[in-house]
């Protein structure tokens, strides 16, 4: 597999960093895109460059780049806010069609568009490609920004003859990831011999990814110049409950400090499809870990210490 040169925007996010990190080691050049510079996890390296640059502005030079990875999105603070949904459209379908509008006058050879795996109708089967895709239940307007910017996208990509590769990612998770949402909650109060109260009866789930798998799926659709729409998950949904459980098991703690509430909702309902990765399998021979895992990985790399400086507080959880 020869090397391949890429640009990465959204550089020092959670996915994008580590990214780089898997491009690098695969011997890739990289050009990282950042708002600053200074934030980036990888400072040196021979094979990246790092360039200042905002969503909105134009491309810097970029020329003949084998791939463009675009990542860089806006997330409101809060996600359930209308007053929001100009910015999100405004960034991240319109800011994501004028990235790939600029790096297609620069002969960039693909475009690979991080799009979202929660944009699906919630069904109790796993969700494909060519299932129906309606976010209404939460972060609508962030996530129809990102589901409009991949029509527009595709729709671009087919006009002008350039490959467009969309990656639907499912919940993420592992090293480096931010400090928020169900896993963080669970690993940072289960480690430190905290409670662990989970409501709507633990009937939440979610497909739960671990950020190697992703990372090593787009690399492998840049590799074998992969067009359309991917999903990015490990195949299965998760409920709140299974994942404080295997929490509780990989890192030893007290079983009995999980705690649940509420009543069991309809499966359907709570929370978001598990995502078919057959598609994936097939073409790109995507083979991603199961939940226990992901946790195993994370823990044999970093202990899980990330997360397990003691807060004081009993933690609650239902979403992630």
């Amino acid at each position: 597999m020869s090397p391949k040169e890429l640009v990465i925007t959204g550089a020092t996010g959670f996915i994008g960093t580590r990214l780089i990190e898997h491009a690098l080691a695969r011997g890739d050049a990289v050009t990282a895109l950042v708002r600053d510079p200074e934030r980036i996890a990888v400072r040196k390296h021979t094979r990246l460059r790092i360039e200042q640059w905002s969503i909105g502005e134009p491309l810097p030079s970029v020329r003949q780049a084998d791939a463009l990875l675009h990542l860089a999105a806006f997330i409101p603070a809060d996600l359930s806010d209308p007053h929001q949904a100009a910015k999100c459209f405004e960034l991240n379908t319109n800011g994501a069609l004028r990235v790939a509008m600029d790096a297609a006058s620069q002969d960039v050879q693909q475009f690979v568009h991080f799009g979202s795996g929660q944009v699906y109708t919630p069904a109790p089967e796993p969700a494909s490609e060519t299932s129906p895709a309606f976010p209404v239940n939460r972060a609508s307007y962030y996530l129809a920004s990102k589901l409009s910017a991949e029509i527009c996208l595709l729709a671009f990509g087919k006009a002008k003859g350039i490959p467009v590769t969309v990656l639907r990612p499912a919940s993420v998770y592992g090293p480096g990831m931010h400090g928020k949402g169900m896993v963080t909650a669970f690993i940072r109060a289960l480690a430190c011999g905290q409670p662990v109260i989970i409501r709507d009866g633990g009937a939440y789930r979610v497909d739960l990814v671990y950020v190697d798998d992703v990372a090593s799926l787009a690399l492998e659709a840049v590799a074998a110049e992969s067009e359309g729409v991917f999903n990015a998950g490990s195949g299965q949904a998760c409920t709140s409950l299974e994942a404080a459980r295997i929490i509780a098991e990989v890192i030893g703690a007290d079983p009995s400090l999980i705690r649940v509430e509420g009543e069991d909702r309809d499966a359907a309902a709570a929370g978001f499809a598990a995502l078919n990765v057959a598609r994936a399998a097939e073409q790109l021979a995507y083979t991603p870990r199961a939940f226990r895992q992901g946790i195993e990985a994370w823990k044999v790399e970093t202990g899980l210490a990330d997360f397990q400086s003691a807060s004081g507080k009993t933690n609650t959880a239902s979403r992630t």
